[in-house]
């Protein structure tokens, strides 16, 4: 009995150990690598508030040494940063404005990897006092802010 459960053991050892060596390493994804995002909504100067979350869909694959680490179709969230309501018509100094900044994405191994870049931004018109939209499909230009690892 003793043997069997030596032998198990040691089978399980091994098994595990040669398991480990084929798992490949944690893939670098570097500061400064473009990601290309798109809105995955309208949003409105009129329909939001500053803080309030905004979905973005990565438009392509992100890739190191031909591996996949943020897939094409993820999920990215942003902010709304900024924000002028519009005023119906009744001045002409203020147009309204909304600003969304790209904040994360999800890599492939479900970490959420984060973003800088320049605010997107959406202008009503100043004559008619129209509000400000940020129109579903806008690309957005963003960069992965830190090293990090991914299992890919």
């Amino acid at each position: 009995m003793r043997n069997r459960i030596f032998s198990l053991s040691l089978f399980m050892a091994i098994f595990s150990t040669a398991a480990l060596a084929h798992e490949e390493a944690p893939v670098t994804l570097y500061a400064g690598t473009p990601v290309y995002l798109s809105l995955n909504q309208t949003v409105s100067s009129e329909e939001v508030e500053v803080g309030h979350t905004v979905e973005f869909l990565v438009r392509s694959h992100v890739t190191v040494n031909g591996k996949v680490l943020i897939a094409a179709g993820s999920i990215a969230e942003g902010r709304v940063t900024r924000l002028v309501k519009s005023c119906g018509g009744r001045c002409h100094q203020r147009c309204a404005e909304v600003a969304i900044t790209p904040e994360s994405v999800q890599a492939v191994d479900g970490q959420r990897i984060y973003l800088r870049g320049i605010p997107f931004e959406a202008r009503g018109d100043c004559l008619s006092g129209s509000p400000a939209e940020a129109k579903l499909g806008s690309v957005v230009s963003t960069r992965i802010l830190n090293n990090v690892k991914i299992n890919a």
